[in-house]
This record gives structure tokens, sequence and C-alpha cells, in this order.
């Protein structure tokens, strides 16, 4: 179900709900510059499937959620976030954050805990000072190859996008243009003109490193980080276990930055482990969505 939410600013937010709204809410954070519908909706249907409200939903400045005003940092981000679970009476919620969406759901951990249950953070960093580079979760992230000339048409520029996600996946697992070509076409069909997504980018420029902010949370959380990645390599997960008070992490071989999407099973029963240990209870109970061992795909190459 596809919502409209109101920011503390009045700025309109598009979110999508999946599941029954009376379940334990997660909220899932996307990465710069990328709207909510790059979360697989495999891995939304099978957390729902698995007793959870699912909501994902657009940052300011991406796909169908508004233009903002002003300038901002990633608090901004979070304070947008607080209000999806605000709005929709969805907290304490569980929140997962991808790349800068991880950093986006440390500040909103911080800023309103009350709102937080538990912390699932994918190929994210606690910032600078673990030595990150500049990043973010979209087409052209992973390589930052040198500047060239500009793309000469739509095509063109289709196809470096989705060159983009395949650097974003990594050369270790099977990447499956089929999929990553039709989540360009419907990003370019969700998204409204014109595209100011880049403001992610110097908000994350504004927002100080969080490494010693982070040591006082008190939000079970964890740390999933893929050994392949390129944007922000394994140090910065371990950086993250490191600070965040009995942080667990789950280092992943062969992935990259982003998980491929005939993983959104396996990555689907790694979260729902967590977040049935952190829940108090209360989930419905599906056998077959949380398997005793969690095994991953062979990382052959296509």
């Amino acid at each position: 179900m596809e919502r409209t939410i109101a920011a503390d600013d009045g700025l309109l937010l598009w979110a999508e709900t999946f599941g029954d709204r009376r379940d334990p809410a997660v909220l899932l954070v996307m990465g710069a510059t990328a709207p909510g519908i790059v979360w697989p909706d495999g891995l939304c249907r099978l957390l729902a499937s698995a007793g959870y409200y699912v909501v994902r939903y657009d940052h300011r400045d991406t796909g169908r959620s508004g233009k903002s005003p002003a300038a901002y940092d990633l608090s901004t981000l979070a304070a947008d976030a607080a209000a999806v679970i605000a709005r929709l009476g969805a907290g304490p919620a569980h929140v997962v954050g991808q790349s800068a969406g991880g950093t986006v759901s440390l500040l909103l951990a911080l800023a309103r805990p009350g709102l937080v249950r538990s912390l699932v953070l994918l190929s994210s960093s606690p910032g600078t000072d673990a030595g990150a580079r500049r990043s973010r979760t979209g087409p052209s992230d992973a390589s930052e190859p040198e500047a060239g000339p500009p793309a000469a048409g739509p095509e063109e520029r289709r196809a470096m996008a989705v060159e983009g996600w395949r650097g974003l996946v990594g050369d270790a697992v099977p990447f499956d243009r089929a999929y990553w070509s039709d989540l360009v076409d419907r990003v370019a069909e969700h998204s409204s003109e014109p595209d100011t997504s880049v403001r992610h980018l110097a908000a994350m420029a504004r927002t100080p490193a969080l490494t010693d902010r982070i040591t006082a949370l008190r939000v079970p959380t964890l740390v999933v980080h893929g050994e392949q990645d390129r944007v922000f390599p394994m140090k910065h997960g371990e950086a993250l276990r490191r600070a965040i008070p009995d942080a667990r992490l789950r280092r992943i071989p062969g992935m990259g930055h982003i998980f491929p999407p005939h993983w959104s099973s396996t990555v689907g029963a790694l979260i729902v482990g967590h977040l049935r240990r952190n829940s108090g209870g209360g989930e419905k109970r599906h056998p077959g969505v949380l398997p005793q061992k969690i095994l991953w795909p062979k990382h052959d190459v296509h």
C-alpha cells in the first residue's frame, strides 16, 4: 500500500507498506541518492511473511518524495525517517539501513531512541574517521570511474546506470542484468523531475563522523558487511562493530556493496534472525523463513 507522509517541515515523503500494520514494524532506509524501491520486492515480502509490518520510503530529493527547499545534512534525513515511523504509528521499529542509510539509521537511533527497537546496518560506515570514501548507493557509486564524456542519449545513460549497479554488486557473484536493467527503468519511471538526488552527497559531506557518538547507543545492532565491498571496505563494518556496544558483525564472503537480488531470501533470513532475537516476542512463526543454518549461494561469476 502506498502512502504520502508529511515530514516535520511539511515536505511530502512517499512510502509503501507490506504486511499487517498490527505486526512489529521494520523500516527500510535506502542509501544516498536512491529511492526506496531499490529495496528488493522479494525481501519486503519475505519480511512481511515472517510477521513484520515492512515500510520502505523515498528520501527527500529521491523518487516521488518532495524536493527540499534548503540545504541539509543526514540528520534531516534521520528526522524524515522518524516522521515516517511516527506518522504511521509504527514505533518502536526495527530499522534496517543500507550504506548511507545506515548512517541515517544511526542518527535516528541517537536522536529518537524511543522509536528504534533494533538496528541492522548493511554495508555501512561510522564515517570518515574509518577511512570512508564519498559514497552513495546508486548506479554510479562503487567504482568511481574516471570522468569521461557525458552520455550521448537515454540508452547510453541507461547502460551506464546498469554497469554502475554491476560495480556495486561486485565481481564475485552472478550479475542478473535483466533484473538491474528493469530496476533502472522502474527507478526512472518512479522518479520525479528534475533529479535532485545529488543533494545527498552534499548532505553526507556536512555530516561529521559518528564513531564517538555511537558508543552511547544501547540498541541491539547487527552489522552485515560484504568482504568484497569496494565502497566501504571491510574495515568500516569492523569499525561499527567496535564502536557500538555489543554489536554483532556478520561478514559475508563474496558480497560487494549491494547484495544481488537472488540473495534476498538469505539476507532476509539473516535479518529475521536478528529481529526475532530482539523483539520481545509476538511475531508470527514461519518455520520456512528462518533456516537453522544460513547457506550463502555459490560465488560463481556470470
